[in-house]
């Protein structure tokens, strides 16, 4: 039976019904009225990111996001709360930068902690005078710095600025050295050609290579860890006994070689011994980190001689080599890094599974699971105590923005955790914006009868009796994305509460191929874009259609990236829509083989090069301008002008392709923008162009109540 999650409390629906009676009595338009949450709304939402627990339990650093749309920039600093007695005490901001202050890492004594800074001049160093400032720090002042900062008040100061910007940092246990990657600084001879405007670049050739540096502390000195140009070194971390450092690392800097790393195990001891490597699989090995007792490594990866589909796996291994052991857990989902227990027996980890992303815990004698947090809702970010007794974490659900909560972790698994607490408000002016109800929801493939879940969002006061209405399909990217049960007005990309406060329905997709749904579900798109997947969606549409929600003559698709791609596929199979925007869309297969920058990602979902016997059919298959002939659906076309993921070229031949056709149509150039845009302002245009594309044509089919 399928089963539904009402996340909407029934007093916000009346409350928008109170709100729509009161603007009209006092002369306000409909579309006035239907215009809230505004896209100016969603920008109000502040970003919380980077949530990390004292030893103690006793008090949270976290880095706040606040965008000023009008100046186009946002700004990032660090906030903390702490408890006092048995009560949490309103947060406060500890920096308060212009730039972005960001990473912030404990020191092990918890009375002190570091974080990343960029824009920063150079300032004093911690003991308050300019000394060893060098000239080489002098002209890197714009990179990234660590800073420190204690919890006894003050300003922050300087601790370490690198010749290049340090990417990032991590507390040795004992609290005396700091390790950290950086890039290699550029050549004299790569400075001299770019100045003699001769700086040629060469096709998938290395970039700068990025390599691991240590920082003693009480010497006020740094020393490279690692040399050479056979590989850049990606993410590590400190064994507990302060002498060793495990590393994963690629062979280079480019995207393509991004799956092909591999671990590596420093002596600190020995630092003239060259890095051990750990493993030599060909597919990847990365993310490590230690077991309590120094005695095995952990990491992610993938027992593959090629990039795959599929989930990355939990491994661990010998820190003094050997045969790598799994020891992901037994059910079909997609762990997280551990988070182990003092004795090593047991980790809680988070992942996502359907709509709801939280907590587990795995046994790792036997590798069973448990959900420790409840099946609603998104709970990320988890952050522990020393002890692990207690543990904060960002949860935000349809009806409530992104705030941090805390909660006690009781020792046995099984018995949950206890009553959670919410220790921030900074985004509660907010839940007045979840003006929809919003629901997740199931229905049948039609073609294979697969069970197909979503989240459905509801126009603002709509009941039964209003008849269908306008609904806009959107679809996630990846093709692995997932939708989940989030807040959809906190962001621009998450906006779908602006549609159900104009009087639209959404329908937010997860068809085959997104995360969340086992490993079978990852893999079922493989060499079958545009197939079964379609066939998801539209059944969603069909489901909508019976349930009385969607009206068959005003819907709208859209979609960013794979969603994108989806969109172009959609509006070449079917003429059912009235309105699309595809969104840094892959709209030509053979092309898009041949000038991306993850070509191994492409090759993988489609088997392989399009040269290769039997897949050029399989390709073109696929491919929306094949199909070009049978659009009809006026569809507008966004893209970044500087896009490597998906590049522009694709954008351009499907307008081309569209106009030649005779469908209306208009492409849409975000300048400054790869894969998607950063800067608020080009963000609010690519939103504000999306939903005026839907008003202006499936609008006038939208019953106003």
């Amino acid at each position: 039976m399928s089963k539904l999650r009402i996340l909407l409390a029934t007093f916000v629906v009346t409350l928008g019904l109170a709100v729509h009676d009161l603007s009209i009595a006092l002369g306000q338009s409909t579309d006035e009225l239907n215009s809230f949450p505004s896209l100016e709304n969603v920008f109000e939402v502040k970003g919380i990111n980077a949530v990390t627990m004292s030893p103690s339990g006793q008090e949270i650093l976290y880095t706040l996001n606040t965008v000023d749309l009008s100046g186009n920039n946002s700004d990032m600093d660090i906030w903390m709360v702490k408890k006092a007695g048995v009560k949490w005490e309103d947060p406060i901001r500890l920096t308060n930068h212009e730039d972005a202050d960001t990473n912030p890492q404990w020191h092990p004594d918890g009375k002190k902690f570091a974080f990343l800074s960029s824009g920063r001049e150079p300032g004093t160093r911690r003991n308050g005078t300019s000394e060893n400032i060098t000239s080489a720090e002098r002209e890197g002042s714009a990179s990234n710095k660590i800073m420190l900062m204690s919890l006894m008040g003050g300003e922050p100061s300087e601790l370490l600025q690198h010749s290049t910007n340090i990417a990032s940092y991590q507390w040795s246990p004992d609290g005396n050295y700091i390790a950290f990657r950086a890039s290699d600084p550029q050549s004299e001879q790569t400075k001299s050609t770019r100045r003699s405007g001769r700086d040629i670049n060469i096709e998938d050739e290395p970039g700068n290579y990025s390599n691991l540096w240590l920082f003693d502390i009480s010497e006020n000195t740094t020393s490279k860890l690692t040399e050479g140009n056979t590989y850049t070194v990606g993410s590590f971390s400190w064994s507990h006994a302060n002498d060793k450092i495990a590393f994963s690392a690629t062979p280079s800097d480019q995207p393509f070689d991004s799956w092909k790393s591999d671990l590596f195990l420093i002596d600190l001891s020995s630092l003239e011994t060259k890095p051990q490597k750990l493993t030599s699989n060909p597919g990847p090995d990365s993310n490590p980190y230690w077991s309590p007792d120094d005695e095995y490594i952990f990491y992610m990866g993938q027992q593959t001689d090629s990039y795959q589909v599929g989930m990355n796996r939990m491994w661990k291994i010998s820190s003094e080599g050997g045969r790598p052991e799994e020891v992901s857990p037994k059910s079909d989902i997609q762990a997280g890094r551990y988070r182990f227990n003092d004795q090593g027996t047991g980790a809680y980890f988070e992942t996502t599974t359907g709509t709801t992303r939280g907590l587990f815990h795995v046994e790792l004698a036997n590798r069973q699971t448990q959900r420790v947090t409840p099946d609603s809702g998104v709970r990320s970010r988890f952050t522990f105590s020393s002890d692990l007794k207690i543990g904060a974490y960002i949860f935000e659900d349809p009806t409530r923005p992104a705030e941090i909560y805390v909660a006690e972790f009781l020792e046995d698994a099984a018995s949950g955790m206890g009553e959670e607490l919410r220790v921030t408000s900074h985004n509660l002016h907010a839940e007045k914006f979840a003006v929809g109800k919003t629901e997740t929801i199931q229905w049948k493939n039609k073609i294979d009868g697969k069970e197909v879940e979503g989240v459905l969002l509801y126009p603002v006061g709509w009941s039964s009796g209003d008849g269908p209405r306008a609904t806009v399909v959107k679809i996630h990217g990846g093709p692995s994305g997932v939708y989940v049960e989030n807040f959809q007005a906190g962001s621009s990309g998450a906006d779908a509460q602006r549609y159900a406060g104009d009087g639209y329905f959404v329908l937010l997709p997860n068809p085959r191929g997104s995360s969340g749904y086992g490993e079978a579900g990852l893999q079922a798109v493989v060499q079958d874009w545009g197939g079964l997947d379609f066939q998801d969606i539209m059944s969603g549409v069909d489901h909508l259609v019976d349930q009385g929600y969607a009206h068959t003559d005003s819907l709208g698709v859209m979609g960013w990236s794979y969603g994108g791609y989806m969109t172009a596929w959609t509006v070449t199979q079917t003429k059912r829509f009235k309105a699309a925007v595809a969104g840094a869309a892959i709209t030509e297969n053979i092309a898009m083989w041949g000038t991306q920058d993850i070509q191994h990602v492409f090759e993988a979902y489609f088997g392989g090069g399009p040269y290769e016997p039997g897949l050029w059919e399989v390709y073109q298959r696929s491919n929306p301008l094949a199909f070009i002939q049978n659009a009809t659906t006026p569809t507008m076309v966004i893209h970044g002008e500087n896009d490597p993921r998906v590049p522009p070229n694709q954008a351009r031949i499907f307008y081309r392709g569209l106009k030649a056709n005779g469908v209306e149509t208009k492409l849409v150039w975000l300048p400054r923008t790869g894969h998607g845009p950063r800067e608020p302002g080009l963000q609010f245009e690519r939103s504000k162009a999306q939903k005026d594309w839907m008003d202006q044509h499936i609008r006038k089919f939208r019953p106003i109540t």
